[in-house]
Order: C-alpha cells, then structure tokens, then sequence
C-alpha cells in the first residue's frame, strides 16, 4: 500500500528534522508513554513494534528497557536514519495501514503522536490489532480535537510549519473507538496543558481539566 504525498510530510525534511521538533514535546511525551502508560508493564524480552517511528525516539527507549524492538514508518529516508542510530532493532519500510507481520506478533504496540496522519485511521487500527497478541498492549497518543482550530490557525499564520494530513479525535470519541475492538482500556493519561514544561505540568492532576489538555494517551489490552 503506497503512502501518500501527505503521508511522506516527515520524510520530506527528515535531515533537518531534529532542529524543526519540539524536543520539550517529544521528552515529555517519552515520560507518559514509558514512565505513565507503561509503568509496571516489564518490556524485557517483550516484542515491541513502534507504528511511525520518525526518528526512533521512542523505538530506542524501548530498546535500552530491554524489549525486541521492530518499528515501521513509510519515510525510507527515516528509517534509514534509525537503522544506524538503533542497530540492535529492526526497521521497514511499510504503512500502518498494510503492516508486513502476522497475526499475534507483538506483546506490546506503540503509536505515538501517528494516527492523526494518516488517511485510513480505521485501516490502521485495524492492522494494530491484527499484529497485537491476546492480552498484549496498545500505547496510543495522539492530540486533542478541541485544539484543532488552533493550531490550524497556527499553521495558517506559517507559525507551525506542518503540511501534513491532521485527522484528531475528541477523546471520548477515541476511546469509544478503541473500546470497540475487543479490548479495554487500562490507562488514560492527559496531558500538555497550554505548554509541555514547568508550572503547566501542575493542572495534569487535576481530573475535571483533562479535556482541556492538548494531548490524550491511552494504554489498551487486547482480551
């Protein structure tokens, strides 16, 4: 299954992407994923596929933890990049909608900050499930659609650079959705008020603001 131009957003300028990311964003984000959404979930010896690797952040994490990391991402330039920054894990070139492994391979799925950009979210979810074992786990991320308007006005004003495809979800649109594939939600995290640093982390604890957070994290085992 061919990528869209779209879809190839990241590729296109991945030699320069580590100056263009927000790198409080992605440290924050590895935080939630390892230390919140994966807290007392043991990752070694675990089979681990990373869907959208980027530049592997994530994928490596994992790897220093222990587990066996495979992660996929239709940039070759990308994976390229992660093949020599991560040699002990295994990089393809593929679609999250078309995912080159069988049925029940991965005791542990990770897809951060991915399933906004892509143009068949159902498909994707779908091909996550496919790969996850029974009663492994989904990590999922992804950003808040009540903020959309902003940031598009962001992207309008040529403040935020992104031409890619932006599909977000309302969480508890999200979570009816993971909850229909024969699975339950665990974990629920939201978080990245207004900024990812300092004294904004502080409202994160508070239940009755969690809409109104950028970013929604769910930790979801397939039954």
């Amino acid at each position: 299954m061919r990528a869209s131009k779209k879809e190839l957003f990241y590729d296109q300028f991945s030699e320069v992407w580590e100056r263009k990311i927000n790198n409080l964003e992605t440290e924050k984000r590895l935080q939630v994923v390892f230390k919140q959404l994966l807290k007392g979930i043991n990752l070694k010896g675990k089979k681990f596929l990373e869907v959208g690797c980027g530049l592997g952040y994530f994928s490596d994490m994992a790897n220093k933890m222990g587990a066996k990391v495979t992660a996929v991402d239709v940039g070759k330039k990308l994976i390229e990049r992660c093949h020599k920054s991560i040699p002990k894990a295994k990089f393809f070139v593929a679609s999250a909608s078309n995912l080159p492994f069988k049925d029940e391979s991965f005791n542990v799925v990770l897809c951060t900050e991915v399933i906004e950009h892509v143009e068949n979210q159902s498909k994707v979810l779908t091909e996550i499930f496919r790969v996850l074992k029974q009663g492994g786990y989904l990590v999922i991320t992804t950003p808040n659609r009540m903020f959309k308007p902003l940031f598009s006005l962001l992207t309008f004003l040529r403040i935020r650079p992104y031409r890619g495809i932006e599909k977000w979800f309302f969480p508890w649109k999200l979570k009816l959705i993971l909850s229909r594939n024969d699975s339950k939600i665990i974990k629920e995290v939201y978080f990245n008020f207004i900024y990812p640093k300092g004294l904004f982390n502080y409202f994160e604890k508070y239940k009755l603001l969690k809409y109104l957070m950028v970013n929604q994290g769910y930790l979801v085992r397939k039954n």
